[in-house]
């Protein structure tokens, strides 16, 4: 019995908007959470599901709260 679980990368779409709008460098932040530069980059271009227990390291690495990684963008 198949079945496909589509992925939603919201997320980590977000993160990658995060570190280009504070002009933070991917590596520098991987780093800082202590999380491999090769997988952190997968996490970016969405190859990868970020994991519950990185996502504490990277807001602090990033210098952001967990409320403001999860809070809905509003409309202009």
């Amino acid at each position: 019995m198949g079945y496909s679980v589509k992925r939603d990368y919201s997320v980590n779409e977000r993160i990658k908007q995060i570190i280009e709008n504070e002009d933070k460098r991917p590596s520098a932040v991987a780093d800082k959470a202590k999380i491999r530069r090769d997988t952190f980059s997968r996490i970016l271009r969405c190859q990868r599901p970020l994991y519950a227990d990185e996502i504490v390291p990277i807001c602090k690495a990033v210098g952001i709260s967990v409320n403001e990684l999860f809070k809905k963008e509003e409309a202009v």
